[in-house]
């Protein structure tokens, strides 16, 4: 409208300029100056209101403010992910994109302030979920207290001192003996002394002595998280600060006390389990977006995609190839095959093949959305390897692959893992749940032992899922060719020859299956 208003300016200049004799005796100037007059005030009319809509959508956008601090804070808590793993890679792409369906999926609400809580809530969630898909268990929790901590410290919630004794400890300022040496080791009385150099416990250590009983009590408890600090420090200390008097007293129970930090400031949800679902993953997926199952040791997700491709009707219509030593030109032919008639394509063990990373980098950089068919997918498995493409990380779709969290959790997966024709059709189908227990159940027990390191197993022995669905096809095949149940064949195949990493004395191996096995008969 500016631009208008000064073309007629200028219309008018040049009227005035080319006239020739009295402009007064010029209708056809006279004429044009009274429209230019009523179209410049029409003008500059609009321009008026404009500028006050600009000023009313700058005003708005200030209030919003809030959401974009929330936003960078995440971002950052996010891109500092990578110097935990060399895996956790991600896009700013991939980040607005989360944001944008955070503004249009979050709740409404019928003021700014609540708009505001809405859109924070709902995205820093949604952010959290879909992070935690692709971290490994042992890192949910850090990443749910960073996230916790980053944004109280915006709020400066947090001194930043005490922030940094939490990490890295303290030095002590003065030197003072232990008053509870029966019970309170010399490097928990040092860490207290460290904490007493900070300003607001500057009178902790001279002060241990009067409320020892009560820090005896935080010490002997079983859940030290949740006692209350003695006398006037817990009116004066705030839930962090009471974390780093746990830290000084009961370091080992911080990881109980970090969730309960976490669920009081975020909410219960955030310390939760987060499913994982294959079709979630696909959904968000594109022919140029690669789906990267991150592994652990000893799991396969091969089985899931399978059963995954089945259920999508592309299991006739789908290539797999574990890469390794010259497998590189096979791959890529397989690639290019299948984008041009929409198959997928599962290359396995890409940590195994460093080699081939820069072919495959360069082969889905390349990819043209336009000319790929729209039903190619591009499905991937690696180990945590620094050599992987960090460009394919940044803008794929990540999944960790974990066994489950407990024998409980093993049997549910394995379970759910097989359909009720594989049981159906055994000839001795109430034979083959008794015994199919008993394996999964000694399938679970050697997991689950693997995380108690010595006590344990001095080694991690692997039994891979892979190993156990060999193990329950070749139980099966028993029960339906012989008369008699071939125990000890079941068990040498299962123990010897499935399971010949193991090492370990064959008697204590088949303690434990025997144990699971008179268990599931006696059901």
């Amino acid at each position: 409208m500016k631009q208008e208003l000064k073309e007629i300016e200028d219309q008018i200049l040049f009227r005035l300029s080319s006239s020739e004799g009295n402009p007064v005796d010029d209708e056809e100037l006279i004429r044009v100056l009274g429209a230019s007059k009523i179209k410049a005030g029409e003008i500059q009319a609009k321009v008026m209101v404009a500028e006050e809509t600009e000023r009313d959508i700058d005003a708005t956008r200030l209030e919003y403010v809030p959401v974009a601090v929330r936003t960078q804070i995440l971002f950052f808590c996010v891109s500092d992910l990578s110097n935990v793993d060399p895996m956790y890679q991600y896009s700013l792409e991939w980040f607005l994109s989360i944001f944008m369906s955070g503004i249009a999926n979050s709740e409404r609400a019928d003021t700014v302030e609540q708009r505001i809580i809405s859109i924070n809530e709902f995205f820093t969630f949604s952010l959290y979920s879909n992070v935690c898909r692709s971290l490994f268990e042992k890192h949910k929790l850090m990443f749910a207290f960073l996230l916790c901590a980053r944004i109280m410290m915006n709020e400066n919630k947090i001194d930043m001192s005490e922030w940094r004794y939490l990490l890295a400890g303290g030095m002590p300022q003065q030197q003072l003996s232990n008053p509870a040496v029966r019970w309170l080791s010399e490097r928990a009385w040092q860490d207290i002394l460290g904490l007493s150099a900070l300003p607001t416990f500057n009178s902790l250590a001279d002060s241990f002595p009067k409320h020892m009983k009560a820090f005896k009590r935080i010490f002997d408890s079983s859940e030290p998280n949740r006692e209350p600090v003695p006398g006037e420090w817990n009116t004066q200390l705030d839930s962090f600060q009471k974390l780093l008097i746990l830290r000084c007293l009961r370091a080992d129970r911080m990881t109980h006390g970090l969730q309960d930090f976490v669920a009081a400031h975020l909410g219960q949800r955030f310390i939760e389990p987060q499913a994982s679902d294959l079709s979630v993953v696909f959904k968000e997926s594109s022919p140029s977006t690669p789906l990267i199952f991150v592994l652990s040791p000893g799991t396969d997700p091969a089985a899931d995609l399978y059963k995954f491709a089945d259920v999508m009707k592309f299991s006739k219509k789908m290539s797999a190839i574990s890469l390794g030593q010259g497998q590189g030109p096979w791959a890529e032919a397989m690639m290019h095959s299948a984008m041009e008639r929409g198959k997928w394509v599962f290359f396995q063990n890409c940590h195994l093949a460093p080699s081939w990373m820069p072919s495959m980098e360069r082969l889905i950089e390349n990819i043209d959305p336009d000319k790929v068919h729209r039903d190619f997918r591009l499905w991937l498995t690696s180990l945590p390897s620094n050599k992987f493409p960090v460009s394919i990380l940044q803008n794929g779709s990540k999944m960790t692959i974990e066994p489950p969290r407990g024998i409980k959790a093993n049997l549910l997966k394995t379970y759910l893992s097989l359909n009720d024709d594989f049981i159906t059709t055994c000839t001795r189908a109430a034979e083959l749940k008794s015994l199919l227990l008993s394996l999964c159940l000694f399938h679970g027990n050697a997991i689950e032992r693997r995380k108690f390191g010595p006590l344990g197993f001095n080694i991690p022995y692997e039994f891979t899922d892979g190993d156990l669905r060999i193990c329950i096809s070749q139980l099966k095949m028993f029960l339906d060719e012989y008369q008699d149940i071939p125990y000890k064949v079941g068990k040498t195949l299962s123990l010897s020859l499935s399971l010949s990493s193991l090492s370990l004395s064959l008697s204590l191996s088949l303690f434990f299956f025997s144990l699971s096995l008179s268990l599931s008969l006696s059901l």
